[in-house]
């Protein structure tokens, strides 16, 4: 009997073997940066590390210099995509890659990632927390020509570039977004990029130019096309998040298990982790109850009206969901929905933008939503 209770328990194991390197097959943390930045965020790598080695998802640097193909992208965040989309290549079919910025430390490692890879779509994207933009540094791709062709495009915007502060690639992942879906208004808002002619210091006809693509775009939404798919998450409903808008607290239970813009080597070793070596996260700092942070992310939406919409009448309404962040994508069918066009007419679909103060009360959509 002794005997047979060990052979079950090794076939546990086995079977528990088995189905890790079946997952580490399929899914990866991927971080971007060349041997220098590596060593700056050395420590936020070794979270994303302990979080890795924790939920059996592969762990990959890249340095931006593998592929010859793309090297002449010059700007680094550019070269980034190109990299990941050539990389890609050499994984599996359907591999799913959880792309990062270096400054993004794991503060809730517990939980995984399954519920944005059983979601499924081939790209998908968060809006910023308060700022205008759909986030571009970090992003899960499925290893699909869909999404290995929306990551070379990105990167050739790099062609594209105007003479004025651009935001990078931050400034060119709207207008992928746009012309990958084919929504109507693409040559209006590449009328305002190509025309971004300020520098950093005069900010203002950036945020004009993101305002439009917002308009063009509409609320966060799961996109389903004949080619493939693309999900634009809502403001906090994606794993990772600016930390500093939730004062640092992340939960074990809901919310944005990432937390990204944390520069300082010392904030990971002192405040998130109690003892990075050993993978063991400084709960007493950083971790906080569902009904915590929850309150935390619905006193941020009332505060900021302009980034998320109020009230309780909408999917994506503060009051209605917030708290509990189960604020989803509208479907793709689902209204409001801007108008897409034919692939030979949407780059010549211009349409009138709503430039108003009224209009820019509503960055997280539509101005007529409501």
């Amino acid at each position: 009997m002794q005997c047979v209770a060990i052979l079950a328990i090794l076939g546990l194991l086995a079977a528990d073997a088995s189905k890790l390197r079946a997952t580490r097959r399929n899914v990866g943390i991927v971080v971007v940066g060349d041997l220098a930045f590596q060593r700056r965020f050395k420590s936020q790598i070794q979270s994303m590390r302990c979080y890795a080695d924790r939920h059996g998802y592969d762990m990959h640097l890249l340095t931006a210099s593998e592929y010859d193909a793309c090297w002449h992208f010059k700007d680094f965040f550019f070269r980034k995509h190109c990299t990941v989309s050539k990389w890609l290549e050499t994984q599996p079919a359907d591999y799913v890659a959880a792309v990062f910025d270096g400054d993004v430390v794991a503060a809730a490692p517990k939980r995984g990632l399954e519920k944005w890879i059983d979601h499924g779509a081939d790209v998908q994207l968060y809006n910023r927390c308060l700022f205008h933009e759909i986030m571009a540094g970090n992003y899960m791709v499925r290893n699909t020509a869909f999404a290995r062709d929306f990551l070379m495009r990105w990167a050739n915007y790099y062609d594209h570039r105007p003479s004025g502060f651009s935001s990078s690639d931050n400034g060119a992942i709207q207008l992928v977004v746009m012309e990958t879906l084919r929504v109507e208004g693409y040559e209006t808002c590449f009328d305002m990029y190509k025309n971004l002619t300020s520098q950093v210091t005069d900010l203002q006809p950036y945020w004009d130019y993101v305002h439009c693509t917002k308009e063009a775009i509409g609320p966060a939404r799961a996109w389903r096309m004949p080619t493939g798919s693309l999900t634009l998450w809502p403001r906090l409903e994606f794993y990772v998040a600016d930390g500093v808008f939730l004062n640092r607290w992340a939960s074990e239970e809901v919310g944005p298990m990432f937390h990204h813009g944390i520069k300082n080597p010392e904030d990971v070793s002192s405040f998130y982790y109690q003892d990075l070596g050993r993978c063991e996260v400084n709960a007493g700092s950083v971790l906080r109850s569902a009904a915590q942070l929850g309150e935390t992310a619905l006193h941020l939406a009332r505060s900021y009206p302009e980034y998320f919409p109020a009230g309780s009448n909408c999917k994506q309404c503060a009051e209605r969901c917030m708290e509990s962040f189960t604020c989803q994508p509208l479907e793709d069918a689902e209204e409001p929905r801007p108008k897409q066009v034919g692939p030979d007419a949407f780059k010549k679909a211009s349409f009138v933008l709503v430039n108003s103060a009224e209009s820019r009360k509503h960055s997280w959509g539509w101005s007529r939503w409501e």
